[in-house]
């Protein structure tokens, strides 16, 4: 769409209240909705309200996102979204795990203060809280109307794309490739194998699928191989590119298919079966760009933003058709309403024993 410009400028105070009347109106609209189908569909918009957001965010100018998606991916969104809509420019802000969720909690704290208007986690449980707390907002507009309910959790927030986590190995200097967990016991790999500490609830079902489908007592035999822990998967997928580790045990597409195009001497395993995880939107309710973080949450639930969300096989959208996405019917999911805060505490002092004895 195309961006008009006046020639004469308004006064600051007179632009002030043509965005506070513009953002209004707008929010009002996709809040509330006029007419039958917005009754029925609490996503849904009438075109000319959904219009109004779409122009009330390009006068807020950008949008911040907080993301825990590998900097290859988000990059990618950032570049497709800034192209949808020019005159709202995607700022991605890194956060791992937990850290969004501290972040955000002590932002709401604050009045009036700048900081993240919406976000990708991978922290499924804090967003449903988060939802019944009144801090995200249900997405609105023609993309989010279309979701599928069964991706929608609290109804609030979307399960925007599902990934496998894979195994990656260095190809130069592992002679027998690994191809499932089993394998990591093996004596040459000893010392040299990266582990994902406990930075999630998503990290905690994955430990405990692990032992689930390893058998009993896997995972002190894991420990036993001497780990190195990081808190994402990124470090540890590098240090298998450049052969300080022989093997990362957490690793998604995202972060490794960037470096396989650039020619890092890895390779990406998926084992059967596989645990996979979803990566959650929310838009915070006191976004200080409120409709710049409704605008980019729609584009994310919009084929064209799934597709560029999946990558090239990356990961499994909910919508069907896209180009690039995985099958998710060979993933076992994580239900972060599995694990409440009394089970992750449990499963910690566990797993602190097991890797991290006194």
């Amino acid at each position: 769409m195309k961006n008009n410009h006046v020639s004469t400028a308004p006064s600051l105070n007179h632009r002030a209240l043509i965005l506070a009347v513009t953002a209004g109106l707008a929010l009002a609209g996709a809040l509330g909705g006029t007419n039958a189908h917005a009754q029925s569909n609490p996503r849904a918009i009438a075109p000319a309200e959904w219009a109004k957001v779409v122009a009330a965010a390009r006068q807020e100018g950008k949008v911040v996102v907080y993301t825990t998606t590998a900097p290859a991916a988000h990059a990618r969104i950032k570049a497709d979204f800034d192209k949808a809509y020019p005159g709202i420019v995607m700022e991605p802000v890194r956060l791992i795990g937990a850290q969004i969720n501290v972040k955000l909690e002590q932002e709401r704290q604050i009045a009036g203060f700048d900081g993240g208007d919406t976000m990708i986690t991978s922290e499924i449980g804090w967003s449903v809280d988060a939802t019944k707390k009144g801090w995200l907002k249900v997405p609105v507009g023609p993309a989010a109307a279309a979701w599928p309910d069964a991706y929608l959790k609290q109804g609030a927030v979307p399960l925007l794309g599902i990934n496998p986590f894979v195994l990656v190995y260095n190809t130069k200097l592992v002679k027998t490739p690994p191809t499932g967990y089993q394998d990591l016991l093996r004596p040459e790999f000893k010392g040299k194998i990266g582990m994902a500490s406990l930075v999630a609830d998503v990290v905690i079902g994955w430990y405990d699928w692990l032992e689930k489908t390893q058998g009993p007592g896997f995972l002190a035999k894991l420990a036993a191989q001497d780990l190195k822990m990081y808190p994402g998967a990124v470090p540890p997928t590098q240090g298998v590119a450049s052969g300080e580790l022989l093997v990362n045990t957490w690793t998604v597409f995202a972060v490794t298919n960037p470096l396989i195009e650039s020619g890092a001497p890895i390779k990406t395993v998926v084992t059967s079966p596989s645990y996979g995880a979803s990566y959650a939107g929310g838009v915070v309710s006191w976004a200080k760009r409120p409709n710049a973080a409704l605008v980019f949450m729609d584009y994310l639930m919009s084929p064209r933003g799934q597709a560029v969300f999946v990558g090239n096989g990356e990961l499994a959208s909910p919508l069907s058709g896209v180009p690039g996405s995985l099958d998710v019917k060979t993933m076992t999911l994580h239900d972060s309403e599995k694990y409440p805060p009394e089970v992750q505490n449990a499963f910690k002092e566990k797993w602190n024993a097991i890797f991290q004895p006194k």
